[in-house]
């Protein structure tokens, strides 16, 4: 039972100091913290300090006398003493800390600062007020001890950029001291951690250069798999990528280039060249390798624009610095580094879980497949934030929180969210209302909405992720200090009730089940958009207080082919396409444009066409008529060499066997392309290029063709009766269109 003590709960959320417009801080082993800021388009370093912490379970006879403080704190936590020292590497010492050791709680430096003082980075500062550089290396090979940097492409925010060349050695100083005169917040690049910075850091090493990337000079450093420097946050939109697909699943894959090209962040002249050429292309053709490499880091600026914004928003909010918060989980990253803060200003013993496991298999959320086919005049309703809004109307909390910290922080966060989103909203509705003034001031009136909006639809993004990580915290077991399985199951089972009270509601309206999960509801209705919000309201009004079920949206159509594989038509004419049936980065890309349009036919009810299309593909494939990136599938390899061959014995596979065969080696991880030849593999780059066998077309005909019908044809399977699928999906002469039935297999209302 949660003790009834009285706190500002609005701290919990975002902290208590109001110190506006950090922008990053660097804290020292000593307490020593610098912090810089940016306070009216100015720069300012400021000092502090703090002193280093950690929480215990059981405390030693001898700490005092080896000049630590203990303070014993209140409450039946599991962590009820607070141990702290002058200086972080004589209290790690003395407590012989490691990260494996249950006898201690303890964060970063950084970390335990911003908890100390209740400070969050970004207060009253936009995400266009960041100082943002964006840097990306050529180099002759994918390996700091194979080869070197030949050219890097620089860029910052504010519309610089920059093509260094030379040697290596100069290359590198030059880089140094473009940063230093740039100063920028942030420095980011895709896959900066992974590629960038590792090799940088080997090159320069070699050269025996020190990487002064930081402020005030400081130097490059490793913690881990990623890196960090005093004084700039080194952002990875690779994260950004991997948290925003996580959400909406809609992304062909995480490359730079396939994101840019999915939201429009590619310049219409983009220059594409193979990875491995663009160091011998350079020799010959320089102009199109400068092209292609300032184009790399213009996209890692759009891409940034775009997927930023909500890691920015969180980072006014979690006691982390913004590097962190970009590429941290949202659960135990972001959520449980402010549950700790609550308590650490409490002055609270902190807690651990004594139930975060039970014997009982966990029951997950309910999933309903009703109907599969072809659906018309689709309802989507949703219960909004199911989870969070289930833990609010139940009082649903981790039993070891006294102080009821996660529940007041869901319940902040779901008002501020629904606040956000209503101010995104109206803000995006006024440009209406400024047409009727001036010109100038109509313009002046847009450029600002669109400027608000984006930062409300930012921070409503961003609250939504740290909100649907609140039922997965209570049942992460040990890896979550608050875990609570009971909390978990009672969530799960109060959202199964409520999901099984829609669907009776909806089934004594006689409407068509198509499909449920979760928080959401498909049905086919005759009724027309108004009628059905109106039932909608009356199915929301008879769920418990604080649960709502909304009203999304209405398709003319839909193809429900499996649980979260579905095609919708929108009323605009466009296709929603969700699930791996339908889009998969494994796609052959003509494989995946002959998908989605015979899909669209579907939903459209023109078999006809769905026939031609069927037709026109398979005479261009009998006629050599696609290139062989076209046809080729990505495939990322997870062994390496010797792996392979220990398991090539059991099981062959065509992705190793092709590189055997080439005579190619290869690293873990690597991506590559392939496509099946009448005799073997062709191998291509993971990026599209100029290389000549990109338009290869000596391609297995016969493979391509029971492709087409053997898996890419049967998407449409329960779209059409077994007489009509033979009849469309049979490659007879073209008078067959005149037969086919006029309409689909549709579901009846």
């Amino acid at each position: 039972m949660n003790l009834q003590i009285s706190h500002n709960t609005q701290h919990w959320l975002e902290g208590w100091d109001l110190t506006s417009g950090i922008v990053s801080i660097d804290a020292a082993p000593n307490g020593h913290v610098r912090v810089w800021r940016r306070v009216d388009g100015q720069l300012i370093l400021e000092q502090d300090a703090f002193t280093p912490w950690v929480y215990a379970k059981k405390i030693q006879s001898d700490w005092l006398a080896k000049g630590l403080s203990i303070q014993e704190l209140p409450g039946s936590g599991s962590y009820p003493f607070l141990v702290s020292a002058a200086n972080w590497l004589h209290l790690r010492r003395v407590l012989n800390l490691s990260r494996e050791n249950p006898d201690f709680y303890a964060v970063g430096l950084s970390e335990q600062y911003l908890m100390a003082t209740g400070k969050t980075f970004f207060k009253n500062l936009e995400f266009s007020e960041l100082h943002r550089l964006q840097f990306d290396l050529e180099t002759t090979a994918l390996k700091p001890e194979d080869g070197q940097i030949f050219l890097i492409a620089v860029r910052d925010s504010s519309g610089f950029e920059i093509l260094l060349e030379g040697d290596e050695p100069t290359l590198i100083r030059q880089l140094l001291e473009v940063v230093q005169s740039c100063d920028p917040d942030v420095i980011e690049n895709h896959n900066i951690n992974g590629f960038d910075l590792p090799f940088l850091q080997a090159r320069a090493a070699l050269h025996q250069i020190p990487l002064t990337l930081g402020r005030t000079q400081a130097v490059l450093r490793r913690e881990g798999e990623r890196f960090s420097v005093a004084g700039r946050e080194i952002i990875d939109t690779l994260d950004a990528v991997w948290r925003h697909d996580f959400v909406t699943r809609e992304l062909p894959s995480h490359r730079l280039k396939d994101v840019a090209k999915h939201y429009g962040l590619s310049a219409p002249d983009r220059v594409y060249l193979e990875g491995a050429n663009i160091a011998s292309l350079y020799a010959t053709q320089p102009e199109l390798v400068r092209a292609y490499a300032l184009e790399d880091v213009r996209e890692v600026g759009r891409l940034s624009q775009k997927l930023m914004p909500a890691s920015f928003a969180l980072s006014k909010l979690a006691p982390r610095r913004f590097e962190r918060i970009s590429s941290a989980g949202t659960a135990t990253g972001i959520l449980e580094p402010m549950l700790v803060r609550a308590y650490h200003h409490a002055s609270r013993a902190l807690p651990s879980s004594d139930c975060a496991y039970l014997e009982k298999p966990h029951e997950g959320g309910a999933v309903f497949l009703f109907h599969a086919g072809l659906a018309k005049n689709v309802v989507k309703a949703d219960i909004a934030s199911l989870y969070p809004s289930v833990m609010r109307a139940f009082e649903i909390s981790p039993s070891c929180d006294e102080l009821g910290v996660l529940l007041s922080l869901v319940k902040q966060m779901l008002s501020r969210r629904l606040e956000h989103k209503r101010l995104a909203k109206l803000e995006k509705n006024t440009h209406h209302d400024a047409m009727q003034s001036t010109v100038h001031d109509a313009m002046q009136s847009t450029v600002h909405d669109a400027m608000q909006s984006t930062v409300h639809d930012a921070m409503q993004a961003a609250l939504k992720l740290v909100l649907n990580s609140a039922y997965g915290y209570l049942g992460a077991g040990q890896m979550a200090l608050f875990a609570d399985r009971h909390a978990a199951d009672k969530i799960t089972q109060t959202g199964r009730e409520i999901l099984e009270h829609v669907i009776s509601q909806l089934r004594q309206a006689k409407v068509q089940l198509l499909e449920a999960d979760t928080d959401g509801v498909f049905f086919a209705s005759p009724l027309s958009e108004s009628a059905a919000r109106e039932l909608i309201k009356q199915i929301s009004d008879s769920l418990p207080e604080g649960i709502t079920l909304e009203f999304d949206d209405l398709y003319p159509a839909m193809l429900s082919h499996d649980i979260k594989n579905y095609a919708l038509l929108r009323r605009d004419g466009s296709v929603l396409l969700r699930g791996v049936n339908f889009r998969s980065s494994r796609f052959e890309p003509a494989m995946q444009v002959f998908t989605e349009s015979i899909v669209k036919a579907a939903l459209e009810n023109n078999p006809e066409r769905i026939k031609e299309i069927y037709l026109e593909t398979r005479a261009k494939i009998l006629a050599r008529g696609y290139a062989a990136k076209e046809l080729a599938t990505r495939v990322r390899l997870r062994k390496t060499m010797q792996e392979y061959q220990i398991s090539r014995s059991k099981m062959r596979e065509a992705a190793y066997e092709a590189m055997l065969e080439a005579e190619r080696d290869w690293h873990k991880g690597q991506r590559i392309r392939l496509y099946k030849r009448q005799h073997g593999y062709g191998i291509l780059a993971a990026d599209e290029s100029s290389h000549p066998l990109e338009m290869a077309t000596d391609y297995h005909v016969q493979h391509y063709l029971d492709l087409l019908e053997r898996v890419y044809a049967k998407k449409l399977e329960r779209a059409c009766t077994p007489a009509q699928f033979a009849q469309i999906f049979s490659s007879g002469i073209q008078e067959e269109l005149f037969a086919l039935a006029p309409t689909l297999s549709w579901l009846k209302q």
